[in-house]
């Protein structure tokens, strides 16, 4: 398991008793680490069962999770792309194996809002286009969004998805996308397990007593509840799956508005430019 220790002092201070980790750690340690992550308490899944999940590639190595919006453009986290360049990044669509297989398509433009914090990960969202439209069918299609009112259920099973760590202390490459079902919980409960540190654009997801969990390498990848793509996995404890920490989620309907910007057409984004300051890479 790594720390991106930066982040840690901080959250250190300002959460008594716990640490805050990205669920995507620092890149270039992650990178150089012959083991990937993944998913804990889940199970191994069918990328047919999942084909808005993608597997996000930074220099052709594997690095963070994502979700398919349409032929044109991923949903992922903001820390996955941070200060990373557009062709440096690439995503496999339509492969439960995350080293081979499926459509490897490059990336266009990296969008995300200037208001996202490297340090406490608020507003961490990002909208890639791609180089070219997937081709889409069983294994490859668009997961639908949901409207900017919706609200998250406390006590609701979602279920998340991706290529990262299944046990904290093993460190074992996963080949297979894992699966694992999680109970939202609202905003305001989520804060007292994380205090201060989570906002309106946050809500988090697990189970009190632990065990099941997102873990580090699951970064930027869907939480889904009836359909529709309700979180972004974030960030969580320091050790994942941990009782009384659980993983932390963008909340995608205070983005929905955001997005449907970023992937509308030239002249829209021109005319709707005033509404939202965003990074294009």
């Amino acid at each position: 398991m790594i720390y991106c220790v930066c982040y840690c002092v901080m959250f250190l201070v300002l959460v008594s008793g716990g640490h805050c980790v990205p669920r995507l750690s620092d890149r270039q340690r992650l990178l150089q680490m012959k083991n990937e992550l993944r998913i804990i308490g889940g199970s191994p899944a069918n990328i047919k069962d999942y084909p808005y999940q993608v597997l996000l590639l930074i220099d052709d190595k594997a690095s963070c999770g994502g979700s398919i919006i349409n032929e044109n453009f991923i949903v992922t986290a903001a820390h996955c792309i941070y200060d990373v360049a557009a062709s440096q990044v690439k995503i496999r669509a339509g492969s439960s194996d995350r080293t081979s297989g499926g459509q490897v398509v490059g990336v266009k433009s990296v969008n995300y809002l200037d208001d996202f914090n490297i340090d406490t990960y608020d507003f961490d969202i990002a909208v890639l286009e791609l180089v070219t439209a997937l081709v889409f069918g069983d294994e490859v299609a668009a997961i639908n969004l949901p409207d900017s009112d919706y609200k998250v259920e406390q006590g609701e099973i979602a279920i998340a998805t991706g290529w990262g760590q299944t046990d904290p202390d093993d460190e074992t490459l996963p080949d297979i996308l894992q699966s694992v079902e999680l109970p939202e919980i609202v905003s305001q409960t989520c804060k007292n397990y994380y205090g201060s540190l989570i906002t309106t654009r946050m809500f988090c997801a697990g189970y009190k007593e632990g065990g099941k969990d997102t873990c580090l390498g699951d970064s930027g990848g869907p939480l889904v509840a009836n359909g529709l793509l309700l979180g972004i996995t974030s960030w969580g404890g320091e050790r994942c799956a941990q009782s009384g920490f659980p993983g932390v989620f963008t909340n995608v309907p205070y983005f929905r508005d955001y997005i449907d910007f970023i992937i509308s057409s030239p002249n829209k984004r021109f005319t709707l430019r005033q509404k939202f300051k965003s990074k294009r890479i």
